[in-house]
């Protein structure tokens, strides 16, 4: 991942939301979704208009096609400052109108700006926990949902963008690049993927992030509160409480999610605390890479987005769960910095009273002398 955040502070925001999930098996497998990101870092550096990226998307269609021969997907090329960079969507069960999208980025830094070593920050990133462990995350899903794909009521999207991680960090960035030039391209032609007037646009879930030791999410300021709010308490009621802590973490991150919340789609963002965490310290460096993966918090992840989708588009005439949908509600803790400025604001205030308090105090004492 990824750019700018905001200031954060930690808040106890989580088990508000009371819920029961329905009963079914799951089976995202940790070990099949940490091949994948083997697979990805075997063809190498996924740097924006190089022949790696375009090799990586390959693999998606490959992988997706031992899935299903014909499984639907849709190339997205679009072109950032002259570099020729290209999205890649999957869609589940197109008979269905409602849509559900998932989403990861899988472009890799192109310099480990925040490396320890300064001799390595101007080497590339791997891209094993920022990047392939979502996508790999996504293609396991795809996996374990097309199996049920007839007892499912909506369209699932595998959405993998390109172009998300080039922005500037420790003045380095690929010039005039910003963050997540690929998600922002393709909400701006979101209209050519889908007909409006038959379809809807559910909710979007990112994934970035989550195969690293130790993994612990935090809750993101741009996601809508009550579809981040029902992930963790599908992933706490599955025993995943380190993982979904009831204290997190609070960050506002730019992300992919964000271009989906800027039109109106609820959208959520499952990422780990990246910028300031002694458990996974390897951001944006050359230590990226297998050694710090996770199979167990692949599993983790997977689960709870196979969970949440069940819970809420499984057919079954004894599902009663009852959980936020359609996830219009979205009510976030003031940022830090909004704080700091109101604090500042009441601070000069109190200032400016005392002052008057105390002119008018002394003015009266000398008035109340001379009489």
């Amino acid at each position: 991942m990824l750019g700018l955040f905001s200031i954060y502070i930690s808040f106890f925001t989580i088990d508000k939301l009371e819920i029961q999930n329905i009963d079914v098996e799951l089976h995202v497998n940790g070990d099949n979704a940490y091949e994948y990101i083997r697979d990805q870092l075997d063809i190498g550096y996924r740097i924006p208009g190089t022949e790696e990226r375009k090799n990586c998307a390959i693999y998606f269609i490959s992988k997706f096609q031992e899935i299903e021969s014909n499984f639907t997907y849709i190339l997205h090329n679009f072109t950032t400052h002259s570099t020729e960079c290209q999205n890649v969507l999957f869609k589940l069960n197109q008979n269905y109108g409602n849509i559900i999208i998932l989403g990861a980025h899988y472009d890799s830094r192109a310099k480990a700006t925040k490396d320890p070593n300064p001799l390595n920050r101007s080497y590339p990133v791997p891209g094993a926990n920022d990047g392939a462990s979502g996508c790999a995350v996504l293609i396991e899903l795809a996996r374990v949902f097309y199996q049920r794909r007839i007892n499912l009521s909506c369209q699932v999207w595998f959405l993998f963008f390109d172009a998300e991680d080039q922005g500037r960090d420790n003045a380095y960035g690929i010039d005039n690049w910003g963050w997540c030039e690929g998600s922002k391209a393709f909400v701006d032609e979101i209209n050519s993927f889908y007909n409006s007037e038959t379809e809807n646009l559910d909710c979007m879930i990112l994934l970035d992030m989550v195969g690293g030791e130790n993994l612990r999410f935090i809750k993101e300021q741009y996601s809508t509160s009550s579809l981040l709010d029902e992930l963790f308490a599908v992933g706490r009621r599955l025993g995943y409480t380190e993982q979904f802590p009831s204290n997190p973490t609070t960050a506002s991150i730019m992300d992919d999610h964000q271009a989906f919340v800027n039109i109106g789609i609820p959208s959520a963002d499952l990422i780990i605390n990246f910028w300031d965490n002694p458990h996974w310290p390897y951001h944006h460096t050359t230590q990226d890479n297998l050694t710090h993966i996770s199979n167990v918090s692949l599993e983790i992840t997977g689960k709870t987005v196979e969970q949440f989708i069940y819970n809420n588009y499984l057919n079954n005439t004894a599902n009663t769960y009852k959980g936020n949908y359609p996830w219009h509600e979205n009510i976030n803790i003031l940022n830090l910095e909004l704080v700091i400025f109101l604090i500042g604001i009441l601070s000069i205030c109190g200032v400016v009273i005392a002052v008057i308090y105390f002119k008018r105090k002394d003015t009266y004492n000398e008035e109340t002398h001379l009489s």
